[in-house]
């Protein structure tokens, strides 16, 4: 006997509400559990491979956007051992994605409380030292690590006067590494000068002004204000995004070809010490 003819749709439309139905559930489910167990939604990179099927930069591609959907929605009480897993799991998948070395060891020291311990700045430290054991010419990575090294050690609870005075050593060697593999002319200046506590201060405002310049991520760029505008105030951080803004205007009308990064070099090589034709005078002052 033949089914009838209705039997199919209803079956598939029965199929369907159930599927709906389930979804909604577990929608309903996830948004209840606490922060903490993120934990067990991101699968090991080991895993992750395996689930991949083969595509495992496409894998990657989704980790990263939830890893920064996942700072945004806890800036201020970011886990660090969530940051660690993220990073892992993007490298394991994709192990010549630049960006995220430089997202986690950013996002392990300033996405979290305000009081930054050691075991932040050693979570940090392994994630810019994985980096640059993939891209030990990466003067991105090369200055973000010798940064937290010379400043951020120093003033951290919890180092002896022993380590902090070899990690600063090792610090300010990366920085002269970071000038040597074609770092902006800020950081060749400061490379040149032996940092002292007072010069320390100034490069952490000089390399959160850099992220912030750089940084896509909304969240991200938000975290970076936060921070920067705790040691410069909010008319620094301003006065930060509006050269931002007119120092994109000047490189669309001059030379829009030119990706931006390439075209502050090449600005600042050629009149490091005045501004260029229509440009305001707060750049190539120098300061």
């Amino acid at each position: 006997m033949r089914p009838s003819s209705l039997g199919v749709p209803l079956l598939l439309a029965g199929l369907v509400a159930a599927t709906s139905l389930v979804h909604d559930r577990v929608d309903e489910r996830r948004a209840a559990l606490p922060p903490g167990h993120e934990v067990a939604v991101l699968p090991t990179p080991r895993t992750l491979e395996v689930m991949s099927l083969g595509y495992r930069e496409a894998i990657a591609d989704l980790v990263w956007v939830r890893a920064l959907v996942f700072a945004g929605e806890n800036l201020g009480h970011t886990d660090t051992v969530m940051v660690e897993r993220y990073v892992w799991a993007i490298s394991a998948l994709a192990p010549r994605f630049h960006r995220p070395y430089l997202w986690g060891g950013i996002t392990a020291i300033y996405g979290g409380a305000g009081k930054i311990d050691r075991t932040m700045v050693q979570s940090a430290s392994r994630i810019y030292r994985a980096g640059l054991r993939r891209f030990p010419e990466s003067h991105e990575l090369l200055y973000a690590h010798g940064m937290l090294l010379t400043h951020q050690v120093g003033s951290t609870p919890g180092f002896s006067p022993a380590e902090k005075e070899a990690l600063q050593a090792e610090g300010i060697e990366l920085i002269r590494k970071a000038a040597a593999h074609g770092a902006d002319p800020l950081v060749r200046r400061y490379a040149a000068t032996l940092i002292t506590e007072h010069a320390t201060d100034q490069l952490a405002i000089q390399f959160l002004e850099s992220q912030l310049v750089e940084a896509e991520d909304e969240a991200h760029r938000r975290l970076l204000r936060l921070k920067l505008g705790g040691l410069v105030g909010r008319e620094g951080v301003e006065r930060l995004e509006r050269l931002r803004e007119a120092f994109v205007a000047e490189q669309q009308r001059v030379a829009p070809y030119v990706p931006d990064s390439l075209y502050a070099v090449i600005r600042a090589e050629a009149s490091p010490l005045s501004p260029a034709p229509g440009s305001s005078n707060d750049f190539g002052s120098g300061d």
